[in-house]
């Protein structure tokens, strides 16, 4: 009987490539996680323009419903290029292998920018309208991040055996998003 598909191992992915994914991972979190913290802040400059008082700017306070986003939205951007490095293989065992660790490699750093452009075209919408994440669409702010970490472990999955390893990693994410939200 012939073996369809191998297991998600730290020997298969290759140990350099394994822990310089995490690595970058975990540096991406930590850098966008700031950008995000930054955005949010000149989201109000509108406010601080009005009242003439840039303090407002400076002392702004996030809740614990932003924090909570922006550390999850950080991790699952940021698996975007773990998900890049592991899958950088340049050549597997056989031809259909290769394509698929290919598509696998840059999938997920499209559909980061893909989904970043989204957020910047509907903040440009958005901009004028008194909506707001946290009161109008409470849930569906989790779903881009949930959607993207789901997304890249389905284009892992396509090519491993990957159940443990989803499992372990989804614990790690939610460990590592409620450490960057800094509850």
């Amino acid at each position: 009987m012939k073996k369809l598909k191998s297991d998600f191992t730290i020997n298969e992915i290759g140990k350099f490539r394994f822990y310089s994914g995490i690595a970058i991972g975990i540096g991406f979190s930590l850098i966008l996680n700031s950008l995000f913290r930054i955005t949010l802040k000149l989201c109000n400059i509108g406010e601080v323009i009005t009242d003439l008082n840039w303090i407002n700017l400076v002392n702004y306070e996030f809740s614990t419903y932003y924090l909570t986003l922006i550390g999850f939205a950080s991790i699952g951007f940021s698996f975007c290029f773990t998900t890049y490095l592991w899958m950088s293989k340049p050549f597997a065992t056989d031809r259909r292998k290769t394509i698929r660790l290919r598509m696998a490699q840059i999938n997920p750093i499209w559909i980061l920018f893909g989904t970043l452009l989204f957020l910047l075209r509907m903040f440009w919408f958005l901009a004028g309208v008194d909506l707001t994440i946290e009161k109008d669409f409470a849930y569906l702010g989790f779903m881009i991040p949930i959607f993207i970490y789901l997304y890249c472990w389905n284009l892992i999955s396509d090519i491993y055996k990957s159940k443990k390893p989803f499992l372990m990693t989804s614990l790690i994410i939610i460990i590592l998003g409620i450490m960057l939200s800094g509850i």
